[in-house]
């Protein structure tokens, strides 16, 4: 025991991976809600042990801390494969150490740079870290998931200032603050001062100056919410109904079951006189529009048309598309994670196919070199889709909205370039029942709040099994369904809401004032370096 206790007296640092997963949802139990408040502090042990100690250790440390800490708070995406022998392990085998890397490379690049330029480190490491953030959404592997802000999710007074700064504002402000606190932290005990010394430090006065623009920033929130506290008329009233099925359970034998679980509530929900209905990603996995446009539609389609022209009112869904592609002299179809419109008059209008793939679940871009690796994801239950080439815009009773398909709506440039070309609102079509849990449902719903106030519009997420959700353009939740249960939710969506924003008008401006500081102190110091190479030349 006494080992124990000195190694981790030693290797204090551990207590930040701890502290990870104290830091997003995790169960749905009042003594672990204190999540919001956790992720401003978890990064302290790590940031105070780096301080002085070589690169190498700086990384290797970074990277144990990272492990364990992503390990506890997202080993849940595992479950993803669990139906396959070793599917569990193989995910979390791969995602976990592939995150950690990126938490790593953050803390060692930013102490680097920040010790060749030590009155910037403030500044260095938050700059740094949303530089990672922001690489972590770009490419075929792209996986933007683990924010830092999205824990702040409820608090929505706080989050209103992603109107302005979008989501890597607040990553920013938060890795700030707990730089800060790490930087007290260290010298408290060198100074040995009384609380009135420690509260003339030089490091209180600027952790207190973080704090401040925090307690502003949540201040601002709370007027903006006061502002615009009335209850919400009635724009579009839409349905959304959660059936809580098992898609991959023989989809052939079983597809008429959940048509029906899907027509139960649809019908119940009639009640509420909805303007429009909307079903999940996983509610009908057939090609409707491929089938519709050539005529060949089969009794499980026409029964999916036939609901919205019974009920007339447009009804989304998910499906599978085809992408034709034209090799002379021959044609190859592809499938494709898609959404497809069908008008009151049970009519196929428009499809998007899922640009953001998720990787190795839904496609993997490099198999043509690794065959192998393709091979394992399929096994575990992974798809083979290609995606999509751009957004598109669809319309109900005159309003125009964007599609987001499952974990999309991480993707907070997609949802900006939506709101750009016209949307009105958002509609997010999901399946996260092989989760399985609250932490998974609640941490992939986290974005949506942000989604909404970035772009000052409604947010509408319908789930195969949650949560669901109506979101106001204020990221306030208007209506919501308990998640693995089944049911329908019936909401307004009042477009007086609507508001132009900052962030959705200039972008990531945060972004761009950080890569330019970042490359302008990277340039100083190859400058620096190649001096010295040719002074010792000479």
């Amino acid at each position: 025991m006494n080992k124990l206790l000195a190694y981790f007296k030693k290797h204090y640092y551990l207590l930040t991976s701890v502290l990870i997963y104290f830091s997003f949802p995790s169960y749905d139990v009042w003594f672990m809600k204190g999540f919001p408040f956790f992720a401003w502090i978890a990064l302290v042990p790590l940031f105070i042990y780096v301080r002085g100690k070589s690169v190498k250790e700086v990384f290797l440390s970074s990277f144990i801390a990272g492990l364990a800490g992503n390990f506890l708070a997202y080993e849940w995406i595992g479950n993803f494969g669990a139906a396959a022998t070793g599917g569990y392990a193989v995910i979390v085998a791969f995602l976990i150490p592939a995150l950690t890397v990126f938490f790593a490379i953050k803390i060692t690049l930013a102490e680097i740079i920040a010790r060749r330029f030590e009155p910037l480190r403030v500044i260095v490491y938050p700059a740094v870290w949303i530089i990672i953030d922001w690489i972590q959404s770009i490419g075929f592997l792209a996986y933007p998931l683990p924010y830092w802000g999205y824990s702040q999710y409820p608090w929505t007074s706080f989050i209103q200032i992603a109107s302005i700064t979008g989501i890597l504002g607040i990553n920013f402000l938060m890795v700030m603050v707990n730089y800060l606190a790490a930087e007290l932290a260290g010298a408290l005990p060198a100074a040995r001062a009384s609380l009135r010394g420690s509260l003339r430090m030089k490091e209180t006065r600027r952790l207190g100056a973080a704090l401040a623009v925090v307690l502003a920033a949540a201040v601002y929130g709370a007027v903006v919410l006061a502002v615009n506290d009335r209850p919400a008329g009635r724009g579009l009233r839409v349905a959304m109904v959660q059936s809580c099925i098992s898609p991959w359970e023989d989809w052939e034998r079983n597809r008429f079951h959940y048509l029906d679980e899907l027509k139960r509530y649809t019908k119940d929900a009639m009640a509420e006189d909805p303007d429009f209905i909307v079903w999940s990603e996983s509610a009908t996995l057939e090609t409707i529009a491929y089938d519709y446009e050539r005529g060949t539609l089969n009794d499980f389609q026409r029964e999916v048309l036939g609901q919205a022209q019974l009920y007339d009112r447009p009804l989304l869904t998910g499906e599978i598309g085809i992408a034709e592609i034209y090799v002379d002299p021959y044609v190859r179809r592809y499938p494709q994670n898609n959404a497809v419109l069908i008008n009151r008059y049970g009519e196929v209008v428009k499809t998007y196919a899922k640009i953001h793939l998720v990787p190795f679940g839904e496609w993997f871009p490099y198999e043509k070199w690794l065959p192998f690796v393709k091979r394992i994801t399929l096994s575990m239950g992974g798809s083979s889709f290609v995606p999509g080439a751009e957004p598109v815009l669809f319309e109900v009773n005159g309003r125009s909205f964007g599609v987001l398909v499952c974990y999309e709506g991480i993707f907070y440039r997609l949802c900006r370039t939506y709101r750009n070309l016209g949307a009105e609102f958002f509609v997010n079509i999901t399946n996260d029942g092989w989760t399985d849990t609250f932490r998974g449902h609640m941490q992939h719903f986290s974005a949506a709040k942000f989604r909404a106030v970035e772009n000052g519009i409604w947010y509408l997420r319908a789930g195969n099994t949650g949560y669901t959700a109506v979101i106001d353009p204020y990221g306030r939740i208007t209506k919501s369904f308990p998640i693995l249960t089944k049911g329908y939710l019936v909401g307004d969506v009042d477009f007086s809401f609507n508001h132009r924003t900052v962030y959705s008008s200039i972008g990531d401006v945060i972004l761009y004032l950080s890569l330019g500081a970042i490359l302008m102190l990277a340039g100083m110091l190859i400058v620096e370096k190649v001096r010295a190479l040719k002074n010792r030349a000479r």
